[in-house]
């Protein structure tokens, strides 16, 4: 153990800058994992995926750039387009007041828009002054912003008061999209680096009636950051689910989303349910908690005390731990090192992994088994590469070392895997590949994420047959005994914003279904 410490210690002394906060992992025996890559991409996609009106607004931003008369001095205003039914301007002061319908345009992608009909008072008047960059909606508005730091925003409320310039100013009784979010509240605050929402909701799903939202009294959002929400209340389909005092949920583009409850049917657990919770201690430091139960199993939950900073990750674990094949086994406890991180501005990125810990394995009609596990691994991958015309090639290699004390083992060996993968085009895809590794389930004392077999090719076909719903048929091939070791069909269906996963394995003669709640 003394070795594995000195390792990754010397491996984070020496780190390079740039972190790899999630690297590609097969998740299934059939290798059908590695066609997430292309619904993560499809998804990115759709989420960055501009509205017609927000081109719009691009370019008449640009019409503004190319048309300016003189050179724009840095502390001068940005150049701002009004039209209004019945608009005055006072050249010398800067201030402006309209009647009626009113719209306006600056060069920074800002677009403020109202009616002062809109309003109890029929004669109300739309103000603001040129100068200092400001206006004020006594009515109904709407304010769409687009900028480079992810803070685009799609708004209609009453009263507002907006310093286009400072990125300042309040909306109330307000509902549109911040970022990725779908937001609603009583109060909105704007400030540079964050908005505020007071008596507000959220959620990713743009369902006109959301399968999932979270309310707070106070919502703060930092832009490709953090949310912070307040006395939260989570709800499913209007069903009230948990409620919270506080709820930090990561808006990182790096990091996975936070996880929604989720649902589902094997034959090694029977019906299950699961979600996660997790809490900032300090900074850095954060307590993260998954509740599972399930028909066969009763309650199998489990407990990380987590300390992340730059590219490394500690852990103290506690609780119980399953993979794709509803393999167990509890930590009792154990603690874990991660490091992951690209080596300069190549595609290639390291991963260290070290554990130390109790493991223990209990289940019906076999020995119980309890064990200190020692565990390393070394890895290097490679990005994806684009060889073009819509074919992907991905590879990765490692050295792993483990040694448990209840036979006195002690497994080691190199890994490798080689993916192809085509996309034929939106409807069609096929990917084929190779792994290889000396560990694995035939001479290792536990089952838990270890590869079926030393050698295997994997390959499948997926076929999107409509826009919610997606079949996938995959292979596993046992090289040494030269014989078909799994055939897994898949069904992906999404609805609103859940989505449900079935896969029957064949050859093993069992189901799985899941139900989760996925961003898109």
């Amino acid at each position: 153990m003394n070795k594995l410490f000195r390792i990754t210690l010397l491996a984070y002394i020496l780190a390079l800058p740039s972190c790899v906060y999630a690297a590609y992992e097969a998740n299934s025996d059939t290798g059908a994992g590695i066609l997430d890559f292309i619904e993560n991409r499809r998804r990115n996609e759709r989420e960055k995926r501009l509205t017609e009106e927000q081109i719009q607004l691009i370019e008449e931003g640009n019409f503004i750039k190319e048309n300016l008369r003189n050179e724009l001095k840095p502390d001068s205003p940005a150049p701002t387009t009004f039209i209004g039914d019945d608009l005055t301007y006072n050249q010398v002061t800067g201030e402006f007041s309209a009647k009626g319908a009113v719209k306006i345009v600056t060069m920074n992608y800002q677009k403020m828009t109202g009616d002062s009909r809109d309003t109890d008072d029929g004669d109300a008047t739309i103000s603001g002054n040129l100068k200092s960059e400001e206006v004020s909606f006594p009515g109904k508005s709407r304010l769409l912003e687009i900028n480079g730091d992810g803070r685009h925003i799609t708004l209609d409320g009453y009263n507002t008061f907006y310093r286009y310039g400072a990125r300042t100013g309040t909306m109330e009784m307000a509902k549109g999209k911040v970022g990725h979010q779908y937001v609603s509240g009583k109060r909105f605050e704007f400030y540079p680096d964050k908005i505020i929402i007071y008596d507000g909701t959220t959620t990713k799903c743009n369902a006109e009636k959301p399968d999932y939202h979270i309310a707070a009294d106070k919502i703060t959002i930092f832009p490709n950051d953090k949310m912070v929400m307040e006395k939260v209340k989570i709800y499913v389909k209007n069903k009230l689910l948990i409620t919270r005092d506080r709820q930090i949920q990561s808006l990182d583009p790096n990091r996975e989303p936070e996880e929604w409850p989720r649902a589902g049917y094997s034959n090694g657990d029977g019906f299950w349910i699961s979600y996660n919770t997790h809490r900032d201690l300090l900074p850095h430091l954060y307590l993260w908690g998954r509740l599972f139960y399930s028909t066969k199993h009763g309650f199998r939950n489990r407990t990380e005390l987590v300390h992340k900073i730059g590219c490394s990750e500690y852990k103290i674990a506690y609780g119980y731990y399953s993979d794709g094949d509803d393999n167990w086994i509890m930590r009792s406890p154990a603690f874990m090192y991660t490091h992951d991180q690209r080596i300069g501005h190549t595609p290639f990125h390291y991963r260290i992994e070290g554990e130390v810990g109790k493991w223990k394995r209990r289940q019906k009609n076999v020995p119980d088994i309890e064990s200190t596990h020692r565990y390393f691994r070394l890895g290097l991958y490679r990005d994806t590469l684009h060889l073009g015309s819509r074919w992907y090639w991905r590879a990765g290699t490692g050295y792993q070392m483990t040694k448990e004390t209840y036979d006195d083992s002690l497994q080691k060996g190199f890994d490798w895997n080689m993916w192809l993968l085509k996309e034929f085009d939106d409807k069609y895809a096929w990917y084929a590949g190779y792994e290889y590794s000396v560990v694995n389930k035939a001479n290792s004392l536990f089952s838990y994420n270890r590869n079926d077999v030393a050698r295997s090719v994997k390959t499948g076909l997926s076929y999107r047959m409509t826009n919610h719903d997606r079949f996938i048929v995959g292979l596993q091939y046992d090289e040494a005994k030269r014989s078909l070791r799994d055939v897994d069909y898949y069904w992906f269906h999404d609805m609103h914003c859940a989505q449900m996963v079935l896969r029957y394995r064949a050859k093993r003669a069992s189901w799985q279904v899941r139900l989760e709640f996925t961003p898109w």
